[in-house]
């Protein structure tokens, strides 16, 4: 009985129903990958990510609360493009149509896996709801994606 307790509580917590998103599009030459996963740590011995300039990392114990990762994997020609210029904006979409807010753009990778998994992006306090997210990178693009969370 108390383990049917735990596993609803953990399949029932907001954590849990966070849904993955992950969609590829281009920006002029650029192949760009936008993911949005659970906020990620930067700091501590279990960091899962190391930042690597750019914008200060929005940290999970922040004063934003963020739930979200939102990041952009960049890559031309198939390998990783590692020190361009990139904007993610976004906003949500109706009922209630929000306005562009632009992401503190952090360039980061993945701790211990090294530069191959450079990316850009921040952890973002989301909502339930419809989203739009235009990419630029070196001034091309923007590449667009739309999802639900």
């Amino acid at each position: 009985m108390m383990l049917t307790f735990v596993i609803a509580s953990v399949l029932l917590s907001p954590a849990a129903k966070a849904q993955n998103v992950s969609q590829t599009a281009m920006a002029g030459p650029y192949s760009v990958t936008l993911k949005v996963l659970p906020a990620e740590s930067f700091s501590g011995p279990n960091a899962a990510m190391a930042w690597d300039g750019g914008a200060e990392p929005n940290h999970l114990n922040g004063p934003d609360h963020p739930n979200h990762h939102m990041v952009a994997f960049i890559k031309m020609n198939g390998a990783p493009v590692l020190d361009a210029d990139v904007t993610i904006r976004y906003r949500r979409l109706p009922p209630t149509k929000g306005e562009w807010m632009s992401l503190p753009m952090a360039r980061m990778h993945m701790a211990g896996m090294g530069l191959k998994t450079t990316h850009y992006g921040n952890n973002v306090k989301l909502t339930s709801g419809t989203f739009q997210v235009q990419v630029t990178v070196n001034g091309k693009g923007p590449a667009e994606f739309h999802f639900s969370m």
